[in-house]
Order: C-alpha cells, then sequence, then structure tokens
C-alpha cells in the first residue's frame, strides 16, 4: 500500500476548457494522467490531488471531472486550489459523492488523515507575500488551517503536509514556523507550471524538504511518497532560485 500525490490535473470534461492553449504538455493529458495513473497505483493506495482539480464553476458541473478519479483505482484525498469554483462546505460535497455512492474521496480541510504510517496533513495556502489587508486575512486563516491539521495529527506519526500555493516567500514564513514546531520534514506544493515547473523539482530549508508536484511538472503521473523513496541530489535546488521563481510566477494560475 503507497501514497502518491499529483497537483493540478485541471479537468474540463463539463466546462470546456482545454489546456493545451498553455503548450503541447497539455495535450490530451487527462488521457497521460490515466495511463500513469493505471500503471502505477492500485485498488489499495492513496492518492492526494493537490488543488485545481477541475475548472468546473458549481458542484455538479465538476461531476464529470469527479467520475474520472473516481473510476481510477485507490481513494483519493482532495485539497483545494485557487480554481476550484466548484468546491463547497465538506457536509454538502459529502453529500453529493454519497448520493452517488463514490466512498473513495476524503477531503483534507481543517483536518487531519491517517494514512498507513503517517499522517496528512495541510491546506490551500496563500501567497505570503501579499500585502493587501484582504490578502492578509486569507494568509492568517490559511495559516490556522494548518495549524488545525497539524494538532489533529497527534504526536506519535509522521505529518506529510500538502498544499496548492507554494508555501514560502519574502521575509515572511508563517507556513514554515509551524512546519518547524511540529516537525514535519516533507511538503508537497502545486501551482506552478511551465518552464520554471520542469526546473523545480526539490529544495530544502531549514531541513523540511519542499516539492513541487504540478501535474505538468511530473509529465502528468503520480509520484510516489511513501514508501519514501530516495532522495534524489540532483533535483535539491537552490534556496535563492524560489525568489526569483515565486516573483515571476505571483499571481499566475
Amino acid at each position: 500500500m503507497a501514497i502518491f500525490v499529483l497537483g493540478d490535473p485541471h479537468l474540463s470534461f463539463s466546462s470546456h476548457k482545454p489546456m493545451d492553449i498553455f503548450g503541447s504538455r497539455w495535450e490530451n493529458h487527462h488521457e497521460k494522467i490515466k495511463k500513469a495513473w493505471l500503471e502505477k497505483v492500485s485498488a489499495e493506495d492513496t492518492v492526494v490531488l493537490a488543488g485545481d482539480l477541475s475548472w468546473a464553476m458549481s458542484l455538479k458541473e465538476a461531476e464529470a471531472d469527479l467520475r474520472f478519479f473516481h473510476e481510477l483505482p485507490g481513494r483519493k484525498v482532495l485539497l483545494k486550489g485557487n480554481h476550484d469554483y466548484w468546491w463547497e462546505t465538506v457536509a454538502k460535497m459529502e453529500r453529493f459523492l454519497a448520493e452517488r455512492k463514490w466512498e473513495d474521496f476524503f477531503f483534507l480541510f481543517n483536518v487531519a488523515i491517517p494514512c498507513e504510517d503517517v499522517v496528512l496533513c495541510g491546506t490551500r495556502g496563500w501567497e505570503p507575500e501579499s500585502t493587501s489587508e484582504q490578502d492578509k486575512k486569507l494568509l492568517e486563516r490559511e495559516v490556522q488551517r494548518l495549524r488545525h491539521s497539524l494538532e489533529a495529527a497527534g504526536e506519535e506519526k509522521e505529518k506529510i503536509v500538502f498544499f496548492h500555493y507554494p508555501p514560502f516567500g519574502g521575509d515572511q514564513a508563517p507556513y514554515e514556523t509551524l512546519l518547524k514546531q511540529y516537525g514535519v520534514r516533507r511538503v508537497y506544493y502545486g501551482h506552478i507550471h511551465g518552464p520554471a515547473a520542469l526546473q523545480a523539482g526539490t529544495t530544502v530549508r531549514d531541513g523540511i524538504s519542499y516539492t513541487l508536484i504540478s501535474a505538468d511538472a511530473l509529465d502528468f503521473c503520480p509520484l510516489l511518497i511513501h514508501p519514501e523513496p530516495k532522495t534524489n541530489q540532483n533535483n535539491q535546488k537552490r534556496c535563492g532560485f524560489w525568489v526569483k521563481l515565486l516573483s515571476y510566477f505571483k499571481g499566475k494560475c
């Protein structure tokens, strides 16, 4: 039994928003995801989908995109992304799934989810460099959601943390403070696409590894994270890279 992660699948079976306008890598990307998933993931495995699952504007409109993942093996843990406008309250989403008898979905939202011998924690996140009052409020709310998730995880098992937004940037590091406090050593995040995504890989800051798992960064293939694979030192990036990366991609999907 294994744990995988994949961010930003950006499906649009009902909303008709093709992703290949962002480059040839995105042509028929849902077929690439399905093929890789079937090759790697079994019914006993778990896949964390780290935000931007669907372009749908409502839960009903997202049904076809959710069905796509339901028909793939394994259980799916969903994290909210900045483009998941279909996202409702957890109670409404759980009723929606129960009506269809789709029992393989779980929501990582203000909770921690035990999985194998680890615990899955996380939140959507927000940009730490944002300066408006509204953005500061959103950032603080996401920090508190991360705190709730980490507190719910307990002390006995390793906590693996997932974000949609990159969890660092500038001199403000509200997430990093909590990650250190709760002994987190592995973080996975999405949101970043394009040429920079292909260069990102994994970076280590203060003993915590951060790995970009946007779909195009992973060539649309779920990434095995547990049992933990050996670290590929060739993928380690200098921290200074992220200053340029976040500056360039601030405000982009």
